[in-house]
């Protein structure tokens, strides 16, 4: 299986978590604990394409976690180079990877998903705009390709990295950070443990897309 981004945070969780029933190869810019990794930065494509091109491996699950926020600021500030390096990790590449994907026989994909793909946040317009556009993206897939299978799924806050860089932000220029002081932050291996024991149940369901905080479990 595929997992990207399993360096850090999440992905690092989701390794450990499918680690333990499939070899997993790692797509980011930096080693992971996985013995097959595919060390490359999102931002540049051709050498992505590269990179897959010269790892034809077959493989029937797909996580698409990496990602970025991008820069934080008012929209007509945040400049072009900003938005399109947001745009080509969380868009461009996971378009290459989920092709790539494909014709090396992979048939299940999780797309790691935001609150913020279906509402807008103060200062948020990388991470906003490329997260709607990851999911829409991966809809149409599903339409396109109903033979295929491709879930959303959203983790809700996490105690990452991201996590402390929105609550460093000022609630008085970006007030709805708010929340993110206000509710509790999970574990992340708490999320990926979840996503691990439920994947095959969330396949078999005609349900698109899954927000975690609305599982039993958690």
């Amino acid at each position: 299986m595929v997992i990207t981004g399993a360096s850090s945070g999440l992905g690092k969780c989701l390794y450990k978590s499918f680690s333990k029933r499939y070899d997993v190869i790692n797509i980011s810019r930096t080693i992971s604990a996985s013995a097959h990794n595919i060390v490359t930065n999102l931002t540049d494509l051709s050498d992505l394409k590269q990179k897959l091109e010269m790892n034809k491996v077959k493989h029937e699950l797909c996580i698409l976690n990496a990602g970025t926020m991008g820069s934080i600021g008012s929209a007509s500030q945040i400049n072009d180079q900003d938005f399109l390096e947001a745009l080509k990790i969380n868009v461009i590449a996971n378009k290459i990877i989920v092709d790539w994907s494909i014709l090396n026989g992979c048939k299940y994909f999780v797309g790691i998903s935001s609150g913020a793909a279906t509402k807008n946040y103060d200062g948020w317009l990388n991470y906003c705009v490329t997260k709607s556009a990851f999911r829409s993206m991966l809809l149409q897939y599903q339409k396109d390709l109903p033979k295929l299978n491709f879930k959303l799924i959203s983790p809700g806050i996490l105690s990452t990295n991201m996590n402390k860089k929105i609550k460093a932000l000022d609630i008085k220029i970006y007030p709805d950070m708010t929340k993110f002081h206000q509710i509790p932050a999970v574990n992340p291996q708490k999320a990926a443990e979840l996503i691990y024991k439920k994947y095959r149940d969330y396949f078999t369901s005609d349900k698109l897309e899954i927000d975690l905080r609305n599982e039993v479990e958690w």
